[in-house]
């Protein structure tokens, strides 16, 4: 069997979201891979911790949820929104899992559509982490911010990282994460994004196949998305393709929001909400806001989650 070691962070009000990501996780892992789950969250009520376990009860994969205090970011940059201290929290997996050699990190606006063993197998001798390219570092960027102190060809996604803890761990990468919140808060634009790109020497890339934003994944051709203009400079037209028609993962970020705050959710993410205890398919207060505000004067645009 292959043990594919994955964390989460979340907190309480994203509990939907992370339901389905883990949920999606479980439903594709092949029947070699055993899931090891950790939860990195500042506190979670029992209700919700019970309903997390729930999704591995009866399975051969397992799930540990780990405290760690918001405090401990007390001083990093955020805002009152959704980047919370919470975007840090990836950041000091290496202490926290101490029987990990590695791990997979994963945001939880995320579908799982293929086993993660492939990419949680990637050679990453020397190398802290792997990720995926998003945009070519340049100062004439169109979605990333530019700085001068990161010399690497490219900007790589935060969203989806296979870290070496291992590694971590002995080149002392979290005193290395804080020194750099230190050093840059008053330019940190997208918080960890910009971090782990400024203070690791050299990143292996995966596949775009790990990081299918949404919006590449339903239009017509990639060309018409919002994001190929940037994702233009490191991929071409025919590898977008190859990705959105065979995705490892669907990745919800951009102007669509999120799938579970939407008027219409596609089809085959409410067939997952379905399947969710109670407690982790109840909207929060934030969820049914954005659901009217998307309701209003937005046209409906053509969706494959509509017909898949």
């Amino acid at each position: 069997m292959n043990k594919v070691s994955v964390v989460f962070c979340f907190d309480e009000c994203i509990l939907l979201g992370a339901g389905v990501s883990i949920l999606t996780l479980i439903d594709s892992a092949a029947e070699t891979t055993n899931l090891d789950i950790h939860i990195l969250h500042p506190g979670l009520s029992d209700q919700a911790r019970q309903s997390l376990s729930f999704l591995t009860d009866g399975t051969r994969h397992k799930m540990s949820l780990i405290e760690i205090p918001p405090s401990r970011f007390a001083n990093a940059p955020k805002n009152s929104g959704s980047w919370t201290e919470i975007v840090y929290y990836r950041l000091i997996a290496s202490e926290f899992l101490l029987d990990c050699d590695r791990v997979i990190y994963s945001d939880v606006d995320v579908f799982f559509k293929k086993d993660m063993y492939s990419a949680f197998a990637v050679n990453m001798d020397g190398v802290e982490w792997a990720g995926v390219a998003a945009e070519r570092n340049a100062p004439d960027m169109l979605m990333h911010k530019y700085f001068p102190e990161n010399t690497k060809e490219r900007i790589y996604f935060s969203g989806f990282m296979v870290m070496n803890l291992d590694l971590m761990r002995k080149n002392h990468a979290v005193e290395r994460y804080f020194e750099g919140i230190e050093r840059f808060r008053s330019r940190l634009k997208f918080f960890d994004l910009d971090l782990v790109n400024l203070v690791t020497e050299k990143i292996v890339q995966l596949p775009f196949d790990y990081v299918v934003l949404e919006d590449i994944y339903e239009v017509e051709t990639v060309d018409e998305s919002k994001d190929f203009p940037y994702l233009s400079s490191v991929y071409s037209k025919a590898e977008l393709d190859v990705s959105r028609n065979d995705p490892a993962i669907i990745h919800y970020a951009g102007s669509r929001g999120k799938p579970w705050q939407r008027q219409q959710v596609p089809l085959y993410y409410q067939s997952v909400i379905d399947r969710l205890p109670p407690k982790l398919k109840r909207k929060t207060f934030r969820d049914w806001r954005k659901t009217w505000l998307s309701s209003k004067g937005r046209k409906k645009r053509y969706q494959r989650s509509d017909w898949q």
